[in-house]
């Protein structure tokens, strides 16, 4: 393929059409080079007849003097202006030494119009995520802060790739020799994916030979990311996952590197992983009480950064479930090995990954086994208590109306709840059988889901044929009525009331998430998405 094809098909557009299409736009293409300082377009002049990509350097975009946005590697301008025939928004001029991609209306046009890039075009029209009239210096810094850019710009070598027969001694200076941290196991399919920390624990610590090969000690499949996702969605998919190198594909889904944390942010952004190693360390539930208050000043230091608050929010979520995990693990040093294995879910806004600081933490326990043996029970109550104590200690209240996994209604054995939960769904006017259904299916294992999840789930997939629950499920949410209006200062409620303030919870996000229960059991969901980022563990062919 040509080579400005194959840059393009990295970046939207252009990564939606095929090939003959970019190689008819890529020899249509004008190669341009800009000296640092020089003019590309003037602001209000008259509308531009060219769009242009910048192949290498950088670009700024004034309004009126004032430095708007600096645009770079594989970012397209001149488009808005071209489309719309009004004169240019901004001043465009060459930041350094920069060389672009110039394609004429009458080439590009076509493409720009094609039902394959109006997301791209729209966003393009409502402004580049946000017009942000900002000091110079933080706009650069804006630009280079890793954690927004794409990580196919941040992989620093190609990939130490290795047959998974190669042996630890080999694999483990071909690490060396490249100066990385990890390396790639090619199993065809699949890859494979070994570490530093690998090595340190798997066979250092464990005795290991060093003739053994390198697919005794691997993870697989390995998890991968595109070369286009943000560096805030591969650091929050990190963080969830307790990952710390990520291999990265391009839009053919060839290899072209892997990305580590240390790529992904400075080290004065790096509190979240910091913090989730501390948690991770923590000896004790007092230790970790006090390392998990942390979140407050990560938090914060995430909002002064601008990162969007559906980030925020699955930060908090992440740093909850490892410290619900590392609690879990503590109760078992302080209670001893449990009975028998079981699924501690997380409910509501955290198993959602909507929390906010001050959220609190509802949660389920499910232990594997069909009876309901007395000793069990206690034995779970009293572990989940102590974790449910834990997690306040933590600054992560449980919940004021008792949905949490000490409480004796959510804490059952795997065959309890499946009878329970059919109950419901056979009788949903039984007492609190809507709400209880309501709970769980939003629900998401956070520990060992393999010992009682798919039970649940097997119930909750049969929901769509109980039409009586459907239908309570639609009144319940339909019950909750936003306000209609404000009038002044006043908030006007359905009921003619007025108030001086507005419960965003209850009054715009309860609703919403009712609906959004309703549709999810109305279609056969039976669980929380395990994970909302473009990630895939789809065929990767290793670029040679």
């Amino acid at each position: 393929m040509h080579e400005i094809a194959e840059f393009l098909r990295q970046h939207p557009p252009f990564d939606a059409l095929s090939d003959d299409d970019l190689e008819q736009l890529a020899a249509a293409c004008e190669i341009e080079f800009a000296p640092a300082g020089s003019v590309l377009l003037e602001q209000a002049s008259s509308p531009s007849q060219f769009a242009w990509v910048v192949r290498r350097g950088a670009v700024a975009l004034h309004a009126d003097g004032t430095l708007i946005d600096l645009l770079g590697e594989g970012e397209m301008f001149g488009h808005t202006s071209m489309l719309t025939g009004d004169p240019t928004s901004f001043t465009v001029t060459a930041q350094e030494d920069t060389l672009l991609y110039r394609m004429a209306e009458e080439t590009i046009r076509p493409f720009l119009t094609a039902p394959e890039a109006l997301g791209f075009v729209v966003r393009s029209l409502a402004g580049r995520v946000e017009v942000r009239r900002r000091p110079p210096e933080e706009l650069e810094a804006a630009m280079l802060d890793p954690a927004r850019r794409p990580v196919g710009e941040l992989v620093r070598r190609p990939a130490v790739v290795v047959s998974p027969d190669a042996s630890l001694r080999d694999a483990a200076r071909l690490m060396v020799e490249a100066g990385s941290s990890s390396l790639l196991v090619d199993l065809g399919e699949r890859l494979g994916i070994v570490t530093d920390s690998d090595f340190r624990s798997r066979v250092v610590a464990a005795g290991v030979p060093p003739d053994t090969p390198v697919s005794a000690i691997m993870t697989v499949p390995a998890r991968t990311v595109s070369a286009e996702t943000t560096g805030t969605d591969v650091l929050l998919e990190m963080l969830e996952r307790g990952l710390r190198h990520l291999p990265v594909l391009d839009a053919r889904r060839n290899v072209i590197g892997i990305v580590a944390d240390t790529d992904l942010v400075a080290i004065e952004r790096r509190s979240p992983f910091l913090l989730r190693r501390e948690i991770r360390e923590a000896a004790d539930r007092e230790t970790l009480a006090s390392v998990s208050r942390g979140i407050g000043p990560t938090v914060i230091g995430l909002h002064d950064a601008r990162v969007q608050p559906a980030a925020i929010s699955r930060v908090i979520s992440a740093v909850h479930d490892a410290t619900t995990r590392r609690l879990l693990g503590l109760a078992e040093e302080e209670f001893g090995p449990p009975p028998e294995r079981f699924t501690w879910f997380a409910l509501g806004s955290f198993a959602r990954r909507e929390a906010t600081p001050s959220s609190d933490s509802d949660s389920a326990l499910a232990w594997a086994g069909e009876g309901d043996d007395p000793a069990i029970r206690s034995d779970m109550l009293r572990r989940a208590a102590w974790v449910v104590e834990g997690l306040g200690m933590a600054g992560i209240p449980g919940c004021s109306q008792g949905a949490v996994a000490s409480s004796p209604l959510f804490a059952r054995s795997a065959a309890a709840w499946a009878e329970a939960m059919s109950s419901w769904l056979e009788d949903p006017t039984q007492e609190k059988a809507l709400i209880l259904m309501s709970v769980l299916v939003d629900g998401r294992p956070v520990w060992d889901a393999d010992a009682a999840a798919a039970t649940l789930a097997g119930v909750l997939e049969t929901a769509p044929r109980h039409r009586a629950l459907i239908r309570g499920l639609a009144r319940m949410a339909a019950a909750g009525k936003p306000p209609t209006g404000f009038f002044r200062d006043f908030v006007v409620s359905h009921d003619g009331e007025r108030s001086g303030t507005l419960d965003i919870k209850r009054g715009g996000l309860l609703p919403v998430v009712d609906i959004a229960r309703w549709a999810g059991v109305s279609a056969g969901v039976t669980s929380a998405p395990q994970t909302r980022y473009p990630f895939s563990r789809r065929r990767a062919s290793i670029a040679r």
